[in-house]
């Protein structure tokens, strides 16, 4: 199968988990056989020597802004589609490439599928305008979990049959071994209990609430750090908060963690920290359950999918402060808790989390559109 996918980026230093999904599971796919037509700004890297991977440069020297897209891809989609005669027309982000996938079909009357790929809604107004059009508009919407096809079919109205659930997947290199010690030597964390929290510093990751959290935290057990490893525009001010509530020596702020130095941060840690208050999926969860650790996350969004509560950690009310205290204290009062906690999800993982099972389930999916697009054919007009 081939198919054409133009695209915002596939850096190999991409963090968030949306990025890190497409970079993986188009690799992945490409792993199985499938070719793809990637459209690409011209400055935009992407990871060398991937097999399957057939770069198209696009004509311009910055990031694409979705109105710009929509004007610009159509064309040059169209002029792919007379070279290759791709199978299925690829959306990777329904606000930035939706619009455009929509119109070369119509109006160059390209008789292809559109398959949509969508992590979750954040607030917006233009919501209703352009992402519930688009996921009407296409063949299928793949989400990564059943909160975001709850999401998308209860706030935009978009039919559940359209909508169809696929896990994302974790590398095998993200797998349990002990503490680095030159790291932990380096961040001076010798001998104490080690709490992580990885990602973004943005408002739905919560950061301000487990900041007030640990004040409690640290008063009972000052044996306990919590390593907060990323960047984003509310670092100074949670370092504010952290001076603040008298936290310097028990919250350390690592700054941007580059991608080859994120697992070595896992194995550092004696137990995750996530509190954030949307999640499409969590990859950094997963991620963090393949190391052996266990977890404490929000009840909110995709979060409660990944982690058995009382399994492989706690699921705990976001606003219930008392509650995450209580939970960072007993796993760091518990080393037996924390391995049987560990040892769990890094099972789970292994059922359902693996980018081979992700792969799997998606080339089914596009095959199963593509047969069923092919059955309308007799009855339909390209480009209807």
């Amino acid at each position: 199968m081939r198919v054409c996918t133009p695209h915002c980026g596939l850096d190999p230093e991409a963090r968030l988990g949306g990025e890190v999904y497409e970079r993986e599971i188009l690799r992945a796919l490409a792993d199985r056989g499938m070719v793809f037509d990637i459209l690409l700004a011209r400055h935009k890297r992407l990871p060398e020597g991937v097999a399957n991977w057939i770069v198209h440069r696009l004509p311009i020297g910055r990031g694409l802004r979705w109105p710009v897209a929509a004007l610009l891809l159509p064309p040059i989609i169209k002029r792919v589609h007379d070279a290759t005669r791709f199978d299925v027309l690829r959306v990777h982000s329904l606000r930035y490439i939706g619009p455009a996938a929509l119109r070369a079909r119509r109006r160059y009357r390209l008789d292809v599928p559109i398959v949509a790929h969508h992590h979750h809604l954040d607030g917006g107004r233009l919501n209703s305008l352009i992402e519930a059009r688009v996921m009407r508009g296409v063949e299928r919407v793949v989400v990564g979990s059943e909160f975001a096809k709850r999401q998308a079919s209860q706030e935009l109205g978009v039919p559940a049959e359209k909508l169809r659930v696929v896990y994302y997947g974790v590398e095998s290199r993200f797998r349990p071994a002990p503490k680095p010690e030159a790291l932990v030597q380096r961040l001076g964390l010798d001998g104490k209990v080690v709490a992580l929290f990885v990602g973004g510093l943005e408002a739905r990751k919560n950061l301000a609430f487990l900041l007030d959290a640990w004040a409690e935290v640290a008063r009972e057990r000052p044996d306990v750090r919590l390593v907060v490893a990323g960047s984003g525009p509310h670092l100074t001010r949670l370092q504010r908060q952290a001076r603040r509530l008298g936290l310097e020596r028990h919250v350390l702020f690592t700054g941007h963690l580059p991608e080859a130095e994120k697992v070595a941060y896992y194995r550092l840690a004696d137990l995750l920290v996530f509190p954030s208050l949307m999640e499409g999926f969590g990859l950094v969860v997963v991620e963090a359950m393949s190391c052996a650790l266990p977890v404490i996350v929000s009840n909110r969004g995709s979060l409660p999918e990944l982690v058995g509560d009382g399994e492989g950690g706690f699921v705990c009310d976001p606003a219930d402060r008392g509650a995450f205290v209580r939970s960072v204290l007993r796993l760091a009062s518990e080393p037996d808790l924390r391995r049987k906690f560990g040892t769990a999800n890094r099972e789970r993982v292994d059922r359902s989390f693996r980018w081979d099972l992700c792969a799997a389930a998606t080339a089914r999916l596009y095959q199963e559109v593509l047969d069923e697009w092919r059955a309308r054919g007799a009855n339909r007009r390209p480009g209807a």
